[in-house]
């Protein structure tokens, strides 16, 4: 039984007290590297491995042929599938110092079999002779590492009958506790919305049981339900209450299956007469879906896996016709049904671009479903309680301004961190955290990587002659020359005061030295208001090389370099 089994058989109060023990971790200053992303360095090789006489697959052994893999820039659905059910993936581990290290995997569709050193030491599913399997749910995965794994390639045997083969989300290299951490936190917003979802549905039920419009409170008080089932399922946190991946999808796939089925019920009783030809088949040829799909996946006869492509064709097909029914009528229904047209528009759009994620049409994302869901819900009921409970309605609308002013204010917060001010560019502290990891990047990988230290020539006696508004304004308009020369992958900053600086990515010294003076000449043709001066700039160029292991060097280089052009008689550029 692998570790996170253990932890999910374990009883109720040990994983109450993990989860204790996952809110208090930041208060500790435990000496381990923080989680890793591994987004670099993997690669692919189609069809299946044999097995040796050990059982030990050929593959993973270090004399196997290496020819035959493939490099791939996240190991999910590679190129050239052509019916193929078995892939194998591989990447090299990376050094750190973790105390109790774990990899986490977001999702493997559909299961797998892991190997480091030619051991199995993970397993999802269980694999025949053909080297197939069936279908057990989709949960994420926690794969211990033994002590000894730093820059050692892992592998990852994969079968799928899906439209997708491989991992899929997200893989991260990290501490155990900080996963559980992780787990509990991320789970929090469905949670949250799930139980308030909850609440919206028995509110409705008992508005339903003393209420004339028992059929409209009834189908909000489903809808709700099924949305706070969908939510819970698919919170991570629900493999700590009750590890069983398959039972929970199948009533994720109930709850999701049956959502349509109470949309057209909906819009049925806001649309009357000759409409109802069209709203009618689409809950009947649901509510048939989902006997068929549940009834057969729990029966064993289908794989619920199968069944989602089929369902969101037939999903997208009957969004079309509703919202067709919708607008048709939008004119002449009440403003409290177009708000709830217009919310469910908003919730459908959620639905279709997470369908195009999870089908990888779209790249991989965490779409706000949760928020969708929770935004349509609240329109229905505020409908329903406007009529006969003012202070309820009062309550919601207060909690999501609320909500709205926190979501602002740590959006304008976030945005002051990073942005300086006055001309609108990254900062020195932002400037600092992303180009560290664009430095480790280029040094680890060999890349051509640059930096531009530019300083305005006699920026005080433009301050002291003019006035610092036309000083702020230089500011300003030379923020304007770097967004007019550089590329979009370069990462330009104010430094402070009059300096500036921008990092080239994938670019050597003549590349630098050209940018740079294109830099400086576009900075000459500045012509503020106010200034008879022409404004120019002294600038310094360093490249990486292999003596520069820290960027602080790198930035130096530069400086010096940059100071060497105003000592030969400023505008121009030189090399450090």
């Amino acid at each position: 039984m692998t570790g996170i089994n253990v932890l999910f058989f374990s009883p109720v109060l040990t994983r109450t007290w993990l989860i204790v023990v996952c809110f208090l971790m930041p208060w500790f200053a435990f000496a381990q590297d923080a989680p890793r992303t591994l987004d670099a360095g993997w690669q692919y090789r189609w069809g299946d491995s044999p097995f040796d006489a050990t059982g030990t697959p050929e593959w993973v052994l270090e004399n196997a042929e290496q020819a035959a893999w493939r490099d791939i820039d996240f190991p999910s659905n590679p190129p050239g599938r052509d019916g193929q059910r078995n892939v194998w993936y591989r990447v090299t581990l990376p050094d750190g110092a973790w105390r109790d290290p774990v990899l986490y995997i977001y999702s493997v569709d559909l299961i797998a079999e892991v190997y480091l050193d030619g051991k199995r030491i993970y397993h999802y599913g269980t694999f025949d002779q053909d080297g197939q399997g069936q279908f057990e749910g989709w949960p994420w995965h926690q794969i211990d590492l033994p002590a000894e794994f730093s820059g050692k390639p892992i592998y990852f045997r994969v079968y799928s009958s899906y439209s997708d083969i491989g991992l899929w989300g997200e893989v991260m290299l990290m501490e155990r506790l900080d996963l559980y951490q992780k787990i509990v936190v991320g789970s929090t917003e469905q949670i949250v919305i799930g139980g308030l979802s909850l609440l919206i549905s028995l509110v409705a039920l008992m508005f339903a049981l003393v209420q004339s419009e028992r059929r409209a409170y009834l189908l909000i008080s489903l809808f709700t339900l099924a949305s706070s089932i969908m939510l819970l399922s698919q919170s991570q946190m629900k493999q700590f209450v009750f590890n069983a991946p398959l039972v929970w999808d199948h009533f994720g796939a109930t709850a999701y299956f049956s959502l349509p089925i109470i949309m057209a019920l909906l819009f049925g009783t806001w649309c009357r007469g000759r409409h109802m030809k069209l709203i009618t088949p689409i809950w009947i040829g649901h509510s048939g879906f989902v006997v068929f799909a549940i009834g057969g996946s729990v029966a064993g006869l289908l794989e619920l896996s199968s069944l989602y492509l089929v369902f969101d064709a037939l999903l997208t097909f009957s969004l079309i016709v509703l919202f067709t029914v919708a607008f048709s009528r939008f004119k002449s229904v009440a403003n409290e049904v177009k708000a709830v047209i217009v919310t469910f528009a908003v919730f459908s759009l959620f639905l279709l671009v997470d369908m195009g994620v999870a089908h990888n049409v779209l790249p991989w994302t965490r779409m706000p479903i949760a928020w969708g869901l929770l935004v349509f819900s609240l329109a229905m009921i505020v409908i329903s309680l406007r009529r006969f409970a003012l202070t309820q309605q009062a309550l919601v609308e207060l909690n999501a301004t609320l909500e709205q002013k926190v979501d602002d204010r740590t959006k304008e917060l976030e945005l002051l961190a990073s942005v300086d001010p006055l001309t609108g560019m990254t900062n020195r502290r932002a400037f600092y955290e992303e180009a560290e990891r664009i430095f480790q990047s280029s040094k680890r990988y060999g890349r051509n990587m640059s930096v531009l230290m530019l300083d305005i020539d006699h920026f005080k006696r433009i301050n002291d002659t003019y006035g610092h508004a036309v000083g702020d304004q230089v500011l300003v308009e030379i923020a304007s020359c770097f967004r007019q020369v550089c590329r979009e992958t370069d990462l330009p900053a104010r430094f402070g005061g009059e300096e500036f600086i921008v990092l080239l990515q994938e670019a050597d010294q003549d590349a630098a030295l050209k940018t740079a003076e294109r830099l400086r000449q576009a900075i000459t043709a500045i012509n503020v208001v106010g200034s008879e001066n022409t404004i120019t700039a002294s600038i310094g160029v360093s490249q990486l090389n292999e003596e520069t292991n820290k960027l602080d060097g790198l930035i130096l280089r530069a400086d010096k370099a940059m100071y060497s052009a105003k000592a030969k008689g400023r505008n121009n550029c030189q090399v450090g």
